[in-house]
């Protein structure tokens, strides 16, 4: 059996959660049953579990012996990429897209971003109810003609085009800051009532720590619940 079988089973069970087959809250099925269906040892479907427990996909109180149950992917301890990535359903609306060449227009507290930047301004749909705007400012990483050529096709992901470019989002960094709304936010969420929302900042990094996105996202906060895990030291 090859070394790499349990990454292909890990795929297998991952597809199955995102695209709700196995439902959030879900029991999953037990490594006996995992190894009858894939027909392999053991220790394969352990290593699939394991990396699937790590990912976020499912929760285990920590025995083999104790039946384990799908997570809600609206909470995730790990990125699985833009919005669209992490929320299947959801749709994006482009509002404003231009390659900006004046550094005053820019965010002032990011010395990596220089002109030129490809500024990406999208609102994000799911349900039916607008749940987030985003203002992305992508630095020249890439060449900015053909990536924003790219990111009007309907179907775009920005961070999946970024990999078509040689340019591997590595970490992201977020600050969450909760708030009332402003009078821009509530128009563009179209908001009926002044709904608290989230402000987040967000920097997305290659593995060398270069900069391959500043972003800033207002999330409607009643749509979202964020889960986060990090080690202590």
């Amino acid at each position: 059996m090859a070394k790499s079988k349990w990454k292909e089973i890990y795929q297998v069970l991952k597809q199955r959660i995102v695209t709700g087959e196995y439902q959030a809250g879900q029991e999953f099925p037990t490594n006996f049953e995992l190894m009858k269906e894939f027909e392999v040892h053991a220790a394969t479907i352990q290593n699939s579990v394991n990396a699937l427990i790590r990912d976020g996909y499912i929760a285990s109180a920590g025995s083999t012996n104790i039946r384990r149950t799908v997570c809600d992917l609206n909470t995730f301890p790990v990125r699985r990429g833009g919005f669209r990535d992490e929320h299947s359903k959801g749709t994006k609306e482009v509002l404003q897209m231009e390659i900006i060449q004046d550094a005053s227009l820019l965010p002032e507290n990011e010395s990596q971003l220089k002109p030129p930047v490809l500024y990406y301004y999208t609102r994000q749909w799911k349900d039916d109810q607008v749940v987030a705007i985003s203002e992305s400012f992508i630095p020249q990483c890439i060449p900015l003609d053909k990536l924003k050529e790219e990111l009007q096709a309907p179907e775009a992901r920005l961070y999946e085009t970024m990999k078509s470019f040689g340019q591997k989002p590595n970490v992201c960094v977020e600050t969450l800051v909760a708030a009332t709304p402003t009078s821009d936010e509530q128009e563009k969420l179209q908001l009926d009532e002044p709904t608290p929302v989230v402000r987040i900042t967000r920097k997305v990094y290659d593995h060398k720590n270069k900069l391959l996105e500043y972003c800033k996202l207002t999330d409607r906060a009643d749509c979202y619940q964020y889960t986060y895990r990090v080690p202590f030291e």
